[in-house]
């Protein structure tokens, strides 16, 4: 008898044992960071939304699935365990994996990122500039130009949808935008464009002329692969779009509530501009990105067509019409530019 007692006894304490000990491991591996950042290759922030009303099985069984904590269990637990539950707020967040469960349930009690906002493809620095202050975010222009023009990052703030605080600052807002440019411009695109002799800037100069000039998503990669043709050969780019840059930059102030950021008018006396933008008059790229292209515009870059054309125009209707001949060109611009500019 006292032998089956003692090994009860041992049996008791060997599982208690072994139990805290699997306990104490889990709860250490759980309250760890879901990733931790390293030497190029950082964690990148997530979008998370709380509707008011959800409850904490909910925000937790949410936050497992978008991959920002290891346990929905345990970030139950420090929730319950620190009191925060009831000053978790409803809205819109930034997290990132490389925080802690305790520091993301402390994160969504403050700093809501509560202003939704929407960059669309195509616009350029102070259309987003003009568009964020009309949505009530509290950024001055002049500030916003200053820091775009300081730090040369047209063509770098990625259009998508964002969350962002009615007061932060033209440096947070331009961070989070070029922070998504550098998540979705992958190092697998960047290989791609590098076999291909194609740098990270001129594949986003490219697109952002793509973007502008094609608006049909099967006609971007023919017409990437004629100007990158145009531009082995030597021919100057040609392209309405870098002309329309640099006419509005030459009439519209930042301040202008009806300035026309892309004329539609091009004259030929336009085509004479001395502007290094203008494609028409000088050959190669322009010196920079004309707007911020999406990630379609920069995937026709990289993965560009090849075809027998060596030039396109677009119509009233946004159709593109491809000439392999400069006198088959000139058929299609009577043709389908009837009204266009002399």
């Amino acid at each position: 008898m006292k032998f089956w007692r003692g090994s009860l006894n041992f049996l008791v304490f060997f599982f208690g044992l072994f139990f805290l000990i699997t306990f104490f491991v889990w709860w250490r591996w759980g309250n760890q960071p879901k990733c931790y950042p390293k030497e190029n290759n950082k964690c990148p922030e997530i979008k998370f939304s709380i509707v008011k009303g959800s409850g904490l099985n909910k925000i937790s069984s949410d936050l497992f699935q978008k991959g920002l904590v290891k346990s929905s269990l345990i970030f139950k637990i420090q929730v319950l365990k620190t009191g925060l539950g009831p000053k978790i707020q409803a809205g819109e967040f930034f997290l990132s994996p490389a925080e802690t469960p305790l520091e993301i349930a402390e994160k969504l009690t403050r700093g809501r990122f509560d202003k939704k906002i929407t960059v669309i493809e195509g616009w350029r620095a102070e259309e987003i500039g003009e568009y964020l202050v009309k949505e009530g975010i509290n950024i001055n222009l002049a500030e916003w130009k200053k820091e775009i023009t300081q730090r040369g990052i047209e063509g770098y703030l990625f259009p998508d949808t964002y969350f962002i605080s009615k007061n932060a600052s033209p440096q947070k807002i331009i961070d989070t935008f070029t922070a998504n440019f550098r998540k979705n411009f992958s190092e697998e695109l960047k290989m791609e464009a590098q076999k291909k002799g194609i740098n990270e800037h001129q594949v986003v100069i490219l697109a952002s002329l793509i973007e502008r000039e094609v608006s049909q998503e099967k006609d971007r990669p023919i017409v990437a692969g004629i100007l990158l043709k145009r531009l082995a050969k030597g021919w100057p780019l040609q392209v309405d779009a870098s002309l329309q840059y640099v006419i509005a930059n030459e009439r519209c102030f930042l301040q202008s509530s009806k300035c026309e950021w892309w004329p539609k008018k091009i004259s030929q006396n336009d085509k004479e501009n001395k502007s290094p933008y203008n494609t028409y008059l000088y050959k190669g790229l322009p010196p920079g990105p004309i707007c911020n292209p999406g990630l379609s515009a920069i995937k026709a870059v990289v993965f560009f067509q090849e075809s027998p054309y060596w030039f396109y125009l677009s119509d009233s209707l946004g159709n593109i019409h491809y000439a392999k001949t400069f006198e088959d060109h000139q058929k299609n611009v009577k043709y389908y530019l009837k009204q266009g500019p002399e």
